[in-house]
């Protein structure tokens, strides 16, 4: 039995008739390429009104056989009865082992709204439903006959080999780069894969427009500092960790710099290795810095984004949590690793950077708690996933929700949000949205200002009551 009040989501979509046959059939081919989902016909879209659908055999057969013929999807079909004595009926799909075109369209379903996928989009999700990782496809260019190849750095590659002498005890460092290279499978019939590019190239963001990371420090609502690393993806966790170190204004301790940074026999971790206390675990930063480098969908042209308040650090990385995995499961001492850039992720294994089995997210969390701070705070957030953390709960913060926090940390940067951007960075639905914002007022976190559709909320002031 079908009970209301109900709620549109990412699985689910209400329709009061058929007769909006389009508006269904981009509902159904929208589920199918993303999580699956369910089709309510006979319930308005405001979740609490019954219209009841209820069809002969004959309707119900031509309703089928257009979504096959338009979709080339079978969904089951379900006549349910609900407490006010009507029926709907209910179309269920699982996600399609294909692409699902509708009228030349590829859709996705984002929170409680259906959208065009990008060309990125569609030629990520062709190559997951592949079987393939995007880091094994083959670069732009081979080897030349019987010469190194000039795009990859032989430097980057005696770097790498000093890193992983631990976990690589038989690599030599007179190892050729195409040797190296070989020995670690990254390379196809003479040519590098693009993974090989990420960790050896001269340039990167050659085979990956957005192999970037962003990094920006804000005080008080203002942007001071905002620097672009590009560079191999090692470099780019080495310039993070470094620029974040003057961000946060973390000194010296141990050594000289100028010995330190100079000395190539010291790898990353030996760096940092030092009796100084930065005001977040420095081996949670690391682990987000690195999930985010090796998880990241290099798809997209999105950088990672790392953003420091003054009470807040947060990393963001883009593309969302690979299939099976939830941000409950994260903090899950068992969770299973899945890995977005396999050939990536085995290089920072080797260079005894990441473990095998997907404990980083939970190291962060045992850091943080080991230093007396908050647990940090995981999201998927703006089709990415999101890691923030804080130095201490601010001043009637505890127990907010994910989506709060996000929003918080959204009102920080940009001034204020409207509903409607609140519905959008966190998927949430126009009623969850309206609840959340009163809970944030009522808070005194937010204040409202405007009226109708006119609507903000911006941080609330203490010194102004308005």
């Amino acid at each position: 039995m079908l009970v209301t009040p109900l709620e549109e989501s990412d699985t689910l979509e209400m329709k009061r008739e058929w007769s909006g046959r389009m508006k269904g059939l981009e509902d159904l081919a929208a589920f199918a390429n993303t999580h699956g989902g369910t089709l309510v016909i006979g319930v308005d879209d405001d979740g609490e009104t019954v219209f009841g659908f209820d069809p002969s055999d004959g309707e119900l057969r031509a309703l089928l056989a257009e979504v096959v013929d338009q979709l080339r999807l079978t969904p089951e079909v379900r006549r349910v009865p609900t407490p006010e004595g009507r029926r709907v009926v209910t179309l269920a799909v699982r996600p399609a082992p294909t692409l699902v075109a509708y009228r030349g369209r590829y859709l996705t379903r984002v929170g409680s709204t259906n959208r065009d996928m990008t060309p990125d989009e569609v030629a990520r999700r062709a190559l997951d439903l592949s079987g393939q990782s995007w880091d094994a496809l083959p670069g732009p260019t081979t080897f030349p006959p019987g010469r190194e190849h000039p795009e990859l750095q032989p430097s980057a590659v005696s770097a790498f080999l000093r890193l992983a002498r631990r976990r690589l005890p038989h690599a030599s460092p007179d190892d050729s780069p195409r040797e190296v290279l070989e020995h670690l499978r990254l390379v196809r019939e003479d040519r590098p894969n693009r993974a090989a590019y990420l960790l050896f190239g001269r340039r990167p963001q050659d085979v990956a427009s957005g192999a970037v990371v962003q990094v920006a420090h804000f005080k008080e609502g203002r942007l001071l500092n905002d620097r672009t690393l590009e560079g191999t993806v090692l470099q780019q966790l080495q310039d993070t960790l470094d620029t974040l170190r003057s961000y946060l204004g973390v000194g010296y301790q141990v050594g000289d710099r100028a010995a330190i940074e100079g000395d190539p026999s010291l790898s990353l971790l030996e760096r940092l290795q030092r009796a100084e206390q930065w005001p977040y675990p420095l081996e949670a930063l690391r682990e987000a810095l690195v999930n985010a480098l090796i998880h990241r969908e290099y798809t997209r042209s999105d950088r990672i984004q790392v953003r420091v308040f003054e009470n807040e650090l947060d990393v963001w990385s883009p593309g969302g949590l690979p299939a099976g995995l939830t941000i409950e499961t994260l903090r899950d001492e068992r969770h299973p690793s899945r890995l977005r850039n396999p050939h990536v992720a085995e290089a920072f294994y080797l260079m005894d950077l990441v473990e095998r089995w997907g404990t980083g997210t939970t190291r962060m969390v045992r850091a943080c708690r080991e230093r007396g701070l908050p647990e940090p705070v995981f999201a998927e957030d703006s089709g990415g996933v999101r890691v923030t953390f804080r130095h201490a709960p601010a001043q009637g913060q505890q127990g907010l929700n994910a989506r709060q926090l996000q929003a918080l940390a959204y009102v920080r940067e940009r001034g204020s949000i409207t509903n409607t951007e609140y519905r959008t960075l966190t998927g949430a639905s126009d009623r969850t949205a309206s609840q959340d914002l009163r809970a944030l007022l009522d808070a005194r976190l937010l204040r409202r200002e405007g009226q109708g559709r006119g609507t903000r909320y911006r941080l609330d002031d203490p010194s102004n009551p308005q």
